[in-house]
């Protein structure tokens, strides 16, 4: 029988022939000095219909091998500036959950439904007042880019409450079990324009990092289809392995940007916590925050040098897809 073919990566085949013809229109600029006007503008038609032609290519193979959306092309060069980002910025840090993708409400049930069993049955042994878990507070207060069993005794601690090592780990368990269970039946999507604002990144030469303390982050990229679009990934894998604090310290910030090959000064976070935004001020990287109403004004307060609700809006009107 024969195996499955896997598709051909089109993301990164875009980025090369956008980074190709962008340095052709560099040349052809840097020899209008000495070739005659009408030679200079019948390269750039030239130029054009190249761009033109390929993209309609890249969207044909795209439909062969059924992968949406279509990789595409920019008529001009795309620069951080027309990414919404500082001019030296040479690679971005994007959170996973809330940044990138929807996972942060399967998370939110996931410890809702680990946990509320424990609050329970502590409450019926007259151990503590039941006071249900709160997938909103709760979750952001102690779970949100924190490792299991950190998020855990955290949230124990703020009920006045401990448990030993095991049943610590028991909950953890039951969680990640939940997770994977919520991602196979219900998935994850990236939220809008996550997908096309990585694309344009790459097409620009923008390298890209997700940051996450999930140990299922690989397979929640995979599942919003964003996994091609991200250079390197710092998980809570790559915490437990090198011994790296949650945020607000700034580890996983600058192990994303050793594994990008990018200076931290070269580096922008793109963030929807306060956490995230306090770990990026703490080593003086710039920091955009994402998110709106008052999650919007909580990330100014932390120091967030922009807040926009969608990664999308940091683009330039010309980069944005046609729908919007």
């Amino acid at each position: 029988m024969t195996e499955p073919t896997q598709p051909p990566n089109l993301n990164a085949t875009a980025a090369q022939w956008q980074h190709a013809l962008d340095a052709a229109a560099r040349a052809l600029e840097a020899d209008r000095v000495v070739l005659p006007d009408t030679e200079v503008f019948r390269e750039a038609h030239h130029l054009t219909e190249a761009r033109r032609e390929t993209a309609a290519l890249l969207r044909t193979v795209a439909a062969m091998h059924h992968v949406s959306p279509a990789p595409w092309l920019s008529s001009g060069a795309i620069t951080p500036h027309r990414l919404g980002l500082p001019d030296t910025v040479a690679g971005c840090l994007f959170d996973l959950d809330g940044v990138l993708t929807d996972s942060d409400a399967l998370h939110a049930f996931a410890w809702a439904q680990a946990i509320e069993p424990v609050l329970l049955a502590l409450a019926n042994e007259e151990r503590a007042p039941y006071t249900p878990f709160d997938r909103d507070s709760d979750y952001h207060a102690y779970f949100d880019g924190r490792l299991r069993t950190e998020g855990i005794r955290l949230f124990l601690a703020g009920r006045g409450l401990r448990l030993p090592d095991s049943s610590v780990g028991e909950i953890a368990r039951r969680k990640g079990g939940l997770v994977e269970h919520g991602l196979h039946s219900h998935g994850v999507a990236a939220l809008a324009g996550a997908h096309h604002y990585l694309q344009a990144a790459g097409l620009g030469g923008i390298r890209r990092a997700v940051v996450s303390a999930s140990t299922t982050a690989s397979p929640m990229l995979r599942a919003a289809g964003l996994a091609e679009l991200v250079d390197a990934r710092v998980d809570a894998a790559t915490m437990r392995s090198l011994g790296l604090r949650s945020r607000p310290a700034p580890d996983l910030l600058l192990t994303a940007c050793a594994e990008l090959g990018v200076p931290a000064a070269h580096a922008v976070s793109l963030t929807h916590s306060g956490a995230g935004v306090a770990a990026a001020r703490s080593i003086g990287m710039p920091v955009i925050g994402v998110a709106s109403g008052a999650e919007a004004e909580a990330l100014r307060a932390y120091g967030a040098d922009t807040v926009v609700p969608a990664l999308e809006s940091l683009l330039d009107r010309s980069l944005r897809p046609a729908q919007t």
